[in-house]
């Protein structure tokens, strides 16, 4: 059925292409035509000059929107990354809430001594010593 559609429409436009070419023929020696009219108007040479006019202004619209759709995707996709990134880091800070916490090596570990500290103002003096537990 698809086929046969398909086929239709292609005559159908052939039939259409076959009335404008053959509408914009001039008769040659025909007395009924109009002799002021050398081509038609919607087809003809002002159109085609029209349209050449046109195309500048409408390449530059083009070119504008294109860039700024470019501009707004990379704006968009930087926007998407770091949100990305956040749900990594929010989804990562969840589950470490949520997993039960081994006891680290080092808290078992024996109570070491304290570091000392040596604090002076000049080499004049000599250097005092503070410990300090941390």
């Amino acid at each position: 059925m698809a086929a046969i559609q398909k086929i239709v429409f292609a005559i159908v436009c052939l039939c259409l292409a076959f009335n404008v070419v053959l509408g914009q023929q001039q008769p040659a020696n025909s007395s009924d035509s109009d002799s002021d009219v050398a081509e038609s108007r919607t087809f003809g040479h002002h159109f085609l000059r029209r349209i050449s006019f046109a195309l500048v202004p409408g390449a530059f619209v083009v070119g504008v929107i294109t860039t700024l759709l470019a501009a707004l995707t990379v704006v968009s996709m930087k926007g998407l990354g770091v949100g990305v990134i956040l749900l990594v880091l929010a989804i990562g800070q969840m589950l470490s809430r949520a997993l039960p916490v081994q006891a680290a090596a080092y808290a078992a570990a024996p109570v070491a001594a304290p570091v000392p500290v040596v604090y002076s103002h000049s080499h004049t003096q000599q250097p005092v010593w503070l410990e300090k537990e941390w």
